[in-house]
């Protein structure tokens, strides 16, 4: 992190102007389920939503109205419920949620309401328990907001909040900016298969905000696989509502870099967590590949590996069988020759022109796949691309969770 940013410890309570709350309200049966962010205005808004055909309610409503204002004053999260696959009363239902909370905070408007769900698809959802828990939240406003029980209320089968925060300088001004996320199972990028919220109290104006946005899930939640699959809910949100701005600039401001510096870096660091957290993982792996002759090229090979079974249970059993690897490069899609690769586990030769590093054995291969976070480096020896990916192992956990999630 450059001297222009600050790693703050307080969440999402240190941006200006905004007020956040979790609370339980009954959707499931322990811990908080609804979360709020609330802006004293309306905010510059941007997101990226998930690509997957089969899509929540939430995520079309949220997405129609991002497209009338490019701006929101208020997100309503839930959790333990996707309102996925719920047909016309899913939709009636994600606008009642959002005029729900318009109503209770005055926002006269609930198309300036960002609604998101996230639980069991197919269910559809409990507004009574909905309604309780808005007003819950609201009655702690304007003096009790608190950033880590939102971040604990948007988790489902998640084991620790995930939140971040920084301060950056832009125009000599301190700004702030902060970040919370979920995602632990299903997680696949297309974007980003997880739910991320994202709030500053900087200025900037809605094309340069999306540019931003996007350009930091490429470099962040589309770059973390936890088992390949894409869910239909997962959107990230930016809220931008000004209130330490000078002035509202734009991608070509000299300072616009320091800006796109630290969402990567709250992108980044909220990714990895999701990567570190995966359901059941004991591991939390980073796949670089270099050399490559493209990103694209790069990019099949990081992934394929990332996301064989094979090679994530290997690691979960701490077994150092590189030959798994080697096995998914080959099958990754792209032309290789086996005869340059080399592999390197956490500065250990593993692999060297394509066999077995033969100085080593297999026990003392095997003490360096026992620590719990592993680079796994590929160099393809093609050309001169490179991609990463994080992510995380396979456990008996992984299996127990996702057979018993309904």
């Amino acid at each position: 992190m450059g001297k222009e940013m600050i790693q703050q410890s307080g969440g999402l309570d240190i941006v200006e102007g905004f007020f956040t709350r979790g609370v339980h309200c009954g959707i499931k049966k322990s811990n908080n389920d609804l979360a709020i962010i609330f802006s004293e205005i309306p905010a510059t808004a941007a997101a990226v939503f998930t690509t997957n055909q089969v899509c929540a309610a939430p995520v079309n409503l949220t997405r129609r109205n991002l497209e009338k204002h490019h701006k929101f004053q208020l997100v309503v999260i839930n959790s333990g419920v996707a309102n996925a696959c719920t047909g016309s009363k899913g939709v009636d239902d994600a606008i009642q949620m959002a005029q729900m909370a318009a109503r209770e905070f005055n926002i006269k408007d609930p198309s300036l309401v960002a609604v998101a769900s996230t639980g069991v698809i197919g269910d559809f959802l409990p507004l009574n328990k909905i309604e309780i828990g808005i007003k819950k939240a609201h009655d702690f406003y304007p003096d009790n907001p608190s950033g880590h029980d939102t971040a604990r209320a948007i988790m489902t089968t998640d084991t620790f909040k995930k939140e971040k925060a920084v301060s950056f300088f832009i125009d000599g001004q301190e700004c702030n900016m902060a970040g919370i996320a979920k995602g632990s199972g299903m997680i696949k990028p297309n974007m980003a298969t997880m739910l991320g919220f994202i709030i500053t109290d900087a200025a900037i104006d809605p094309k340069s905000l999306q540019k931003a946005l996007k350009g930091a899930v490429d470099m962040s939640f589309n770059r973390v696989t936890v088992d390949g699959d894409t869910s239909t809910n997962d959107m990230v949100l930016l809220m931008a509502n000004g209130k330490r701005g000078k002035m509202m600039i734009n991608e070509n401001h000299p300072d616009f870099f320091i800006f796109q510096e630290a969402l990567n870096q709250v992108c980044q660091d909220l990714a990895k967590d999701i990567a570190r957290d995966g359901e059941g993982a004991t591991k939390f792996i980073n796949v670089v590949v270099q050399k490559a002759r493209n990103e694209s090229e790069a990019r099949a090979v990081a992934f394929t590996v990332a996301e064989s079974p094979l090679v994530k249970t290997a690691f979960f059993g701490e077994d150092p069988n590189w030959g798994r690897i080697m096995a998914a490069v080959g099958r990754s899609g792209i032309s290789i020759q086996p005869e340059k690769i080399n592999i390197v586990f956490n500065g250990v030769p593993f692999v060297e022109e394509g066999m077995g590093n033969q100085k080593m054995t297999r026990n003392e291969l095997r003490t360096v796949v026992q620590t719990k976070e592993l680079e796994i480096l590929i160099d393809l020896g093609l050309g001169s691309a490179s991609f990463n990916v994080w992510t995380c192992d396979f456990s008996y956990d992984y299996v127990k969770i996702n057979s018993h999630y309904s």
